[in-house]
């Protein structure tokens, strides 16, 4: 039996979602199975361009233009560039960075075709929300680990990245100062 929560939870990784775009993309991943008419296949496509116009809002904050102008509400690719330069800056990421923005790019795109096109089958459909829902999960792999105290960290001796943290120093204040791991 198809469960289009389960479908999300595998293609995301179980990863913690913003729970709007969890419920959304849940409710465009039930409508595969009910989707017939090429109007229900148009409407996935519309779907999928309000979640990732959604996610654009949700990882995007006015700080990360610096003193350029600000993108329009519903500019999804220009906030995710934006996020993505802010946060993964540095040779170091200039590799994750481009294709990144190839995925953000070529998932937008799509989403524009299915939204238009009058040759939409299931199969286009179901790639576009199977895009749609695995670029949530890239950004917000992107997310966790600008946000993760220890993805830059390896073992000294074993040169393991699979660190955990077994105790911290805090402040009076609760601000963790040194880490364990």
């Amino acid at each position: 039996e198809y469960i289009p929560e389960g479908f999300v939870e595998a293609i995301t990784l179980n990863n913690d979602i913003a729970p709007q775009l969890f419920r959304k993309l849940k409710s465009v991943a039930a409508l595969i199975d009910s989707a017939i008419e090429i109007e229900d296949f148009q409407s996935i496509g519309v779907q999928c361009r309000e979640i990732l116009i959604e996610l654009g809002n949700s990882i995007y904050f006015s700080d990360m233009a610096g003193d350029g102008e600000q993108p329009q509400a519903s500019n999804f690719k220009r906030k995710a560039e934006l996020f993505v330069q802010f946060y993964l800056a540095g040779s170091e990421n200039s590799d994750y960075r481009n294709i990144i923005k190839k995925l953000t790019e070529a998932t937008w795109d799509y989403a524009c075709k299915i939204t238009h096109s009058i040759n939409t089958t299931f199969y286009e459909a179901s790639t576009c929300v199977t895009l749609c829902t695995s670029l949530v999960g890239v950004y917000e792999n992107i997310r966790q680990k600008v946000f993760d105290p220890i993805s830059q960290y390896k073992c000294t001796i074993c040169k393991s990245k699979k660190l955990k943290i077994v105790n911290d120093e805090t402040t009076e204040d609760g601000i963790v100062k040194k880490l364990f791991l």
